[in-house]
């Protein structure tokens, strides 16, 4: 008698619960992945056919893979804000790199958090803190209570691989987060530089793979771009074990993945420039029964678009400061209003002196769906690679200049002065190889370039001057 009471008594109780417990039952997990340093088309499911991926195509087979999406900063501290904040790196003040997020800033993890989910980052650094590497600099933002991004989570621990930190906080989210909905970030370290040459057992033949039609073709260029595929078949496997680790735990079918790239690869006109290597990433999401699988969207895409989308996604609003736009109608295969340009921005690059672009640059870009306009306000520092300098491939092609035995295309690309405007048609030259800009017949399309840039950059308040010259004069 007394047992069926009791019964009865819970039945009653779950039958009371609130709706927002019920609703808090029924939301989705979500997991955002994140590659270092990796530009599209390098996964197989691109259509890149020497690069070696069978986990992340099966994964696009399973989701939405985008091709178009856009980081906001083509490195990884400013990038990675915008992931989290859904605001640009200049309205944020991310763009100096060194300086750690603002603790009044909003993010969509301190939303999903408010809503009652166990929220954790975890394996490589969230760059949000402030540049660990510099003593002094770090001694600085400790003095003035700075770093306070870790102090958001109810789970944060740097370092460690992805596959082994995911477990560990899976683990934490079964017992500490008792029953919550979670959410995690998972930061990889490959395929950022230096290139592991013994990254997996059976490596890429740099004879036989197929470089970019605007890349220099050499022995030495051949063995670096193959490290780099490398890297990215190691980071293949693992991602592969931690879907399956998903799937062990029963967690997969209500799980949000998400996979993007924090930024472009480590190459020629890559990171740290805002050419399409340095800013275009991939972008794949799958959450059963709920994204077509196998489906692909050209849509553009920012980094400024994850906030607002995973939050919609979850149930819930953007906070009213987020500039993002929400593709969740284009995940969901719903109608909805696509984005029609997309911004982004070079500032410092680490902590050195302003010497050339690999340490400073204050490059600004709109992209549409067809036509890219790059601002180069400091056009006269010279162009110098992030993170690759000291290679012997870029140190044979700084040899090559410096002796007059250079291709007149790779001087003009490399080593010659930048012009304050470049103008490129994506759709007929996907290289960005010729520069429109200033030419009478795309005077039109350029103006409203500029003038779509320097609207934004009002908006961000940018530090920067505007974009704003006399179409029929010389600028100099």
């Amino acid at each position: 008698m007394n047992s069926i009471k009791l019964i009865s008594l819970a039945a009653l109780a779950t039958s009371l619960m609130p709706s927002w417990a019920a609703q808090k039952q029924n939301k989705p997990n979500i997991i955002f992945v994140i590659s270092d340093d990796h530009s599209v088309p390098f996964l197989g499911c691109y259509g890149n056919k020497d690069i070696k991926t069978p986990n992340f195509d099966k994964f696009a087979s399973e989701g939405m893979t985008f091709t178009r999406t856009y980081v906001t900063a083509p490195q990884s501290a400013p990038s990675r804000s915008s992931f989290f904040t859904g605001r640009s790196t200049i309205s944020t003040t991310m763009s100096m790199f060194s300086l750690p997020l603002p603790g009044n800033v909003i993010t969509y993890p301190d939303i999903l958090k408010e809503h009652g989910y166990y929220i954790g980052v975890t394996a490589r650094s969230h760059h949000q803190d402030g540049l660990k590497r510099n003593k002094d600099i770090q001694q600085a933002i400790e003095r003035n209570d700075m770093a306070t991004f870790g102090r958001r989570f109810d789970y944060h621990r740097i370092g460690g691989q992805p596959l082994p930190e995911l477990k560990v906080f899976l683990d934490k989210a079964a017992t500490e987060g008792k029953g919550k909905p979670f959410y995690v970030q998972v930061s990889f370290y490959d395929p950022h530089r230096p290139w592991d040459k013994n990254a997996i057992p059976e490596p890429h033949d740099p004879n036989t793979i197929n470089l970019p039609d605007n890349y220099p073709d050499n022995a030495l260029i051949r063995e670096d771009f193959a490290r780099h595929y490398d890297e990215i078949a190691r980071m293949d496997t693992q991602f592969g074990l931690m879907m399956e680790e998903l799937e062990k735990r029963g967690l997969a079918d209500n799980t949000i993945v998400v996979f993007v790239g924090d930024n472009g690869s480590a190459l020629l006109r890559g990171k740290g420039t805002l050419y399409e290597t340095g800013i275009n990433v991939p972008l794949i999401v799958r959450w059963p029964g709920k994204i077509k699988p196998g489906s692909y969207s050209n849509v553009l895409v920012s980094g400024e678009d994850f906030a607002p989308t995973l939050l919609e996604l979850a149930g819930y609003k953007a906070d009213p400061k987020m500039t993002g736009h929400s593709f969740a109608h284009t995940l969901l295969g719903k109608a909805g209003t696509d984005r029609t340009w997309v911004f982004s921005a070079r500032g410092a690059h680490a902590e050195d002196l302003p010497v050339t672009t690999k340490d400073f640059d204050l490059i600004r870009a709109i992209v549409t769906d067809r036509y890219k306009l790059i601002y180069n306000p400091v056009r006269e520092l010279p162009y110098w690679p992030v993170d690759f300098s000291h290679e012997p491939f870029w140190l044979d092609l700084v040899e090559q200049n410096r002796t007059g035995f250079i291709p007149r295309e790779w001087k003009e690309r490399y080593f010659s002065e930048r012009p304050m405007f470049e103008l490129y048609d994506l759709k007929n030259d996907p290289q960005e190889l010729h520069n429109l800009a200033g030419l009478k017949e795309y005077a039109e399309i350029e103006k409203k370039l500029r003038d779509t840039m320097a609207e934004k950059m009002l908006v961000d308040r940018d530090y920067v001057p505007l974009p704003f010259y006399s179409l029929d004069k010389e600028y100099k």
